[in-house]
């Protein structure tokens, strides 16, 4: 099945093209997950078999991937050129041996010189592409130019399309269901691993019920903000089988899903039994951080500024940060090192916000003594400011 309308993908190309006319490409060549995914159509993991999609300026796009991937790829993209390769060499025949990288280039060199780019300026993925594959690109195009273009293809998914938003919200809709479960679950005595098979077990029950045809991924963590054990983002699974919720723990209870690779997340922090005054002032104070950054965003806002609301209200109390406030939204994976990087809420961050961009608004309040108070929603930018994408209250 296609996971987007030719309508969307045409977008997406026209867009890159626009890009490249306005660097003075010839074409560009999307070897990342996130920028193959989005210009492709097609969700490949690498794993030792390297990928690469071409976006010429002019003429048709070309798609050189592993054989294995040759079946999803018909199903999911559109592109009509598409040239595979066998663990072994470019075809299946005995004709030699070469590894897979050598295979992808001499491939995709032929694809660039059949539309005349072989002395082109081509862009590359240069803050992901290893040297050795960049070489081995110069090797088999020792006359083409090649050029930095991490920065525009990454700027190209900064706003998240109708479609995009779509699957961005039906992730975080599964999250809510996993965490609402899971914070109805939590109780003094509960067995770690028993929150985390039932916690799990509903959201795949939601995902197949609402979407039986998308693949799913899912975490299910949480980190104790307790002095004595630390804090953090850790699977409940990777307690000791005998771990059982305790009376006075500050639990960090993060649920993140991911539907066709684009992510949802929902986090909370919850306090076992009742809370005491200083547990209470510290929750209040990260609220109303999250607050202060979600009155900031709206249309025309700098993105860096989000991040100093929230820090202004952290501030205002005393304390310092670890961490920025956030991180983008859109196509993600652990798996391929891919985020969505140029919509982090940092200090540092120079995007100007549009409707359609969408990041996590986390704060993040480490009180030295009590734990670490985070919520997590996704904050998707629109006309008249911003929707906080969870029904669970803040």
């Amino acid at each position: 099945m296609r996971i987007f309308s030719r309508e969307e993908m045409q977008r997406r190309v026209d867009a890159a093209r626009a890009a490249m006319d306005r660097l003075g490409l010839d074409a560009a060549i999307a070897t990342s997950y996130a920028a193959s995914y989005y210009l492709s159509g097609a969700p490949i993991h690498c794993f030792g078999r390297p990928l690469a999609t071409l976006i010429p300026r002019q003429g048709d796009a070309a798609l050189v991937t592993s054989i294995i991937e040759q079946g999803h790829v018909a199903a999911q993209s559109g592109i009509a050129d598409v040239r595979h390769y066998w663990d072994y060499n470019t075809t299946p025949d005995d004709n030699g041996t070469r590894p897979p990288l050598q295979s992808l280039a001499q491939l995709l060199a032929g694809a660039i010189a059949e539309r005349g780019l072989a002395t082109g300026r081509i862009g590359l993925e240069d803050a992901t592409l290893p040297v050795a594959h960049r070489d081995a690109l110069q090797t088999v195009l020792p006359h083409a130019e090649f050029v930095p273009a991490s920065d525009m293809l990454d700027r190209l998914r900064l706003v998240l399309s109708p479609e995009e938003l779509a699957l961005t919200r039906a992730a975080d809709a599964i999250a809510d269901i996993g965490q609402e479960r899971l914070i109805a679950l939590i109780a003094p005595g509960v067995p770690a691993r028993e929150l985390v098979d039932r916690v799990r077990a509903t959201m795949i029950d939601a995902v197949l019920e609402r979407h039986p045809e998308m693949p799913f991924h899912f975490h299910v963590g949480t980190g104790l903000g307790s002095a004595a054990k630390g804090a953090g983002h850790s699977e409940w699974a990777t307690w000791n089988g005998e771990s059982r919720v305790e009376p006075g723990q500050l639990l960090e209870t993060v649920i993140s899903v991911w539907l066709w690779g684009y992510w949802g997340n929902v986090e909370r922090a919850v306090y076992v039994g009742e809370p005491p005054d200083d547990v209470r002032r510290a929750f209040q104070i990260m609220v109303d951080a999250n607050e202060a950054a979600i009155s900031a965003t709206a249309p025309g806002v700098p993105l860096a500024d989000v991040d100093r609301a929230a820090k202004a209200v952290l501030a205002a109390h005393g304390y310092a940060t670890r961490t920025g406030s956030g991180c983008g939204r859109g196509i993600t994976s652990y798996e391929a090192n891919a985020r969505e990087l140029k919509m982090d809420l940092r200090r540092y961050a120079d995007v100007i916000l549009d409707p359609g961009m969408a990041f996590s608004l986390e704060p993040d309040l480490d009180v030295p003594d009590i734990g670490t108070f985070r919520h997590c929603n996704t904050i998707i930018v629109n006309d008249e400011g911003c929707e906080v994408d969870s029904r669970l209250p803040r």
